[in-house]
């Protein structure tokens, strides 16, 4: 009988243990974020900080059809502002190795992985912060080398289900 009460003991015990665990898991917060400037936009970015896995997708650069109509290459870099320091989230990059000319627009990729947006340790990014500080910036070349930079500052909206506390 002893022995009963010590394993329905133990049992209780476990089942109060895993629920503690479950209860300080962080729920993932989900982040969503577009802009426009000028004669391009960045639609459809979401952000996913969770326990471990992170995912940052860039959305889609779409750009009217005479903007940089003679751009030999294009590089668009996502990055947070926090304090005076610039962290690059995400950058990616088109260049014509035939001569032509590529047109400025598509997916702009993704990035996962522990950390992939945050970052680890002390100097970790907190939501908070890319929610006043997330940037995108089009870098253009044209034919005669000239180099043109557009700085975007993106809207960002949470997309979290808040839970009543």
């Amino acid at each position: 009988m002893a022995k009963a009460k010590v394993l329905a003991l133990a049992a209780v015990l476990v089942l109060l243990a895993g629920g503690c665990a479950q209860a300080q898991q962080e729920m993932p917060v989900v982040l969503s974020f577009c802009g426009t400037v000028g004669q391009f936009s960045v639609s459809n970015g979401v952000i996913v900080l969770g326990a471990g896995q992170e995912v940052f997708y860039g959305g889609q650069l779409e750009a009217s059809e005479d903007f940089a109509a003679d751009a030999v290459s294009f590089s668009a870099t996502f990055y947070c502002l926090s304090g005076d320091e610039k962290k690059t989230l995400l950058s990616s990059s088109v260049t014509d190795r035939t001569g032509g000319r590529v047109r400025v627009g598509g997916d702009l990729g993704k990035v996962s992985g522990e950390g992939a947006v945050s970052g680890l340790g002390e100097k970790a990014i907190k939501p908070q912060t890319l929610k006043n500080g997330l940037y995108f910036e089009l870098e253009v070349t044209d034919a005669g080398g000239r180099q043109s930079i557009y700085p975007l500052q993106l809207s960002v909206t949470e997309v979290t289900a808040q839970e009543n506390k």
